[in-house]
């Protein structure tokens, strides 16, 4: 590919990552707790994305999107997630007024990982996104380090995307702004959204 349809590739990868939706929640969540979760969210999801970007480039993103059966499970994995997230930020607890702000424990990076890579892989529709996209710039006679080249873009795109995100959260949080009762309110804030979002889901699937 030329340097043209690189930066189209990678224009068009931006504004899928920008757009927003459940990812975007779970990035949020988990930048509120810290700079480590925020980041760890972020590469995770990324890497979920990447996973559907390289079986996208190597033609195998088709058993997915034309198998309903597949497509199904993957759909209602993601919604029992949503709900799960979103029922464990509704029971987050509220803050003791005598503890510290600080003294709340964050979430762990590894759960907060766990999140974005879960909420990425459990949304086949960005395997249709792909398919869609990639079926503009791949060509069967294409090396395959471009193909793998091309899926490693939209992945890195997507972690910058969503670590810059947990930057700019984690900007506001030194400003106190998400400490103490506004946390909480946060919490169950995105526990409202993720609840509606998997009924949404439910009812389309």
């Amino acid at each position: 590919m030329d340097l043209v349809a690189w930066l189209s590739l990678a224009g068009i990868c931006a504004l899928g990552a920008m757009s927003p939706g459940p990812s975007l929640l779970i990035i949020l969540r988990g930048a509120a707790t810290g700079v480590r979760p925020g980041i760890a969210a972020a590469l995770a999801h990324g890497a979920g994305v990447g996973i559907y970007a390289v079986l996208t480039a190597l033609g195998l993103a088709v058993l997915i999107t034309q198998s309903p059966l597949l497509f199904g499970i993957l759909q209602w994995g993601g919604a029992a997630m949503l709900l799960y997230l979103g029922w464990k930020a509704l029971r987050a607890r509220a803050p003791d007024p005598d503890r510290k702000p600080a003294e709340v424990a964050p979430l762990s990076s590894r759960r907060a990982a766990l999140q974005g890579f879960g909420i990425a892989f459990f949304n086949p529709k960005i395997a249709v996104f792909f398919t869609a996209l990639f079926s503009q710039f791949v060509a069967e006679q294409q090396a395959f380090g471009v193909k793998l080249g091309m899926a490693a873009l939209a992945a890195g795109i997507d972690a910058i995307w969503y670590s810059l995100v947990t930057l700019v959260v984690s900007a506001g949080r030194r400003r106190n702004w998400s400490g103490g009762p506004v946390a909480h309110r946060l919490q169950q804030l995105f526990g409202v959204v993720l609840m509606a979002l998997a009924a949404r889901l439910i009812l389309t699937i």
